[in-house]
C-alpha cells in the first residue's frame, strides 16, 4: 500500500474515532493523544496591548474587563475540563462545544443566542502531504475565542498586526478580528496551489520529453489532493457568504467590505481548483497518448525491420530448399553458377533496398519527399 493510500485510510480512522456514538448530546469529551491546552490571550486597544500565556482560564475575567478586545486562542484539546471551564466563562453552548472537541467538522457558521461560531480548516505543507488543522472561532460582542489543535497555525500574520498596530485590527472591534482570522485562514490556501501549480507544470514537461510509469501515480495523487481541497474550501466559502447574508448586525460595514473580499478569494480559490483539476485530467490523457505514440513509434519501427527481413528471407527460403538439377535443368541452376551466391546476396539488398525506396516515397518513414515545396506551390 504506498505511503498517500495509508495517510488517507488513518486521516478516515481518525475522523470516525473522532464522533462519539451513544453519548449524551452537549458532552463534552478530549480525544486520545490529544495535546493539553496552551492558553494565550492578546488583549487591546487602540493604545495598549497586552500578549500573554495563562495557566488558568479564570485569569481571562480581568482582561475582559480592561479591553475592549480579548483574544483568546486556546492551542490543544487534551483537557476537556478546562475547555469546558472556558465555555462557561464565555457562555458558549455544551453543542458547540462537542463540536470542537469533534475534530473533521464541516467548515459552517452557527448562530447561538449573540454569539457566532464559525469552523474553518487550516491547511500546510507538511513532508509532501497537505495536513488539515480544525480552527474553531467564537465571535461575541467583546471576545474572539479561537479553539485549535495541532501543530498547524497561520494566523501569525494577525498577530503580527496586532503586535506593530497596522492596519485596522487595533481600532476596530472583535468582529475584524474575526474577519482577519478567516482571511489569514483562506489565505493560507494560495500558497498550497502555487506548488499544486508548480508540480503539474513539471508533471508536463515530464510526459512530453519523457513519460514514465510514475508520472501517473503522482496525477492521481495531485487529483485527490485537490479533492481535499475543493472539500475544505467549498463549504468554507458557503459559511462566509452566511456570514454576509444572514448577519448584518454582527459586523461593522466596514467589516462587511472586508468579508466581500474574503469571499471573493474563497471564490478565486475554487476557480484555481478547479481549473488544476481540469489539468490534471488533460495531463492524464496527455499521457496515456504519450505512451500510444510511443508504442505506435516501437511498432513502427519493428515492423519496418520486419518488412525489410521478409524479401531476403524469402530469396534464403527459395535457395534454401536444395532441388537438385540434375533430375532437371528448371531445378535450381544457380547452384552451379559461379556467381550464384553472390547474385543472391545482391538480389536480396536489391529487393530490401527498393521496398525501403517504397516506403519513403509513401511517406511511412516520416514527411513524403517535396511535400512541403508541393504545398507552397499549391498555395502560390
Amino acid at each position: 500500500m504506498s505511503r498517500s493510500r495509508r495517510n488517507r485510510k488513518d486521516r478516515l480512522r481518525q475522523q470516525l474515532a473522532s464522533y462519539t456514538i451513544n453519548t449524551i448530546p452537549g458532552s463534552v469529551e478530549a480525544m486520545k493523544d490529544a495535546p493539553p491546552p496552551v492558553i494565550t490571550v492578546v488583549a487591546y486597544s487602540p493604545t495598549e496591548l497586552v500578549e500573554k500565556e495563562i495557566k488558568k482560564p479564570s485569569e481571562i475575567e480581568a482582561f475582559l474587563k480592561k479591553y475592549p478586545v480579548t483574544w483568546v486562542n486556546v492551542d490543544g484539546l487534551g483537557d476537556a475540563a478546562v475547555i469546558m471551564e472556558i465555555g462557561h466563562m464565555f457562555k458558549i453552548h455544551n453543542l458547540a462545544l462537542e463540536d470542537v472537541m469533534t475534530f473533521h467538522q464541516r467548515a459552517k457558521v452557527e448562530m447561538y443566542d449573540d454569539q457566532y461560531y464559525i469552523v474553518g480548516h487550516m491547511l500546510k505543507w507538511i513532508d509532501d502531504e497537505i495536513k488539515i488543522e480544525q480552527l474553531n472561532i467564537f465571535l461575541g460582542k467583546n471576545f474572539v475565542v479561537t479553539f485549535q489543535d495541532g501543530p498547524i497555525d497561520c494566523m501569525d500574520p494577525a498577530r503580527e498586526r496586532i503586535r506593530k498596530g497596522t492596519g485596522r485590527l487595533r481600532s476596530s472591534g472583535p468582529d475584524y478580528l474575526a474577519y482577519s482570522l478567516l482571511d489569514t485562514v483562506i489565505d493560507s490556501y494560495f500558497p498550497i496551489l502555487e506548488n499544486y501549480g508548480d508540480s503539474l507544470e513539471d508533471l508536463e514537461e515530464q510526459i512530453i520529453e519523457k513519460p514514465s510509469r510514475s508520472v501517473i501515480g503522482k496525477i492521481h495523487k495531485i487529483k485527490r489532493d485537490l479533492l481535499i481541497l475543493r472539500r475544505s474550501i467549498w463549504p468554507l466559502r458557503e459559511a462566509v457568504n452566511s456570514l454576509l447574508r444572514d448577519t448584518p448586525d454582527a459586523f461593522s460595514k466596514e467589516t462587511l467590505i472586508h468579508l466581500r473580499d474574503c469571499y471573493d478569494h474563497a471564490v478565486q480559490i475554487l476557480d484555481f481548483i478547479e481549473t488544476y483539476r481540469e489539468l490534471s485530467a488533460d495531463l492524464q490523457d496527455v499521457y496515456l497518448s504519450s505512451i500510444s505514440n510511443r508504442m505506435n513509434e516501437v511498432m513502427k519501427v519493428l515492423t519496418i525491420i520486419t518488412t525489410l527481413c521478409v524479401p531476403p528471407t524469402l530469396v534464403a527460403g527459395i535457395y534454401g530448399m536444395n532441388f537438385d538439377n540434375n533430375v532437371s535443368p528448371y531445378n535450381m541452376p544457380e547452384l552451379r553458377w559461379h556467381y550464384g551466391y553472390p547474385f543472391a546476396l545482391g538480389l536480396m539488398v536489391v529487393i530490401a533496398f527498393f521496398t525501403l525506396v517504397v516506403m519513403w516515397l509513401q511517406g511511412w518513414l516520416g514527411e513524403k519527399p517535396f511535400q512541403s515545396d508541393a504545398h507552397d506551390t499549391h498555395e502560390k
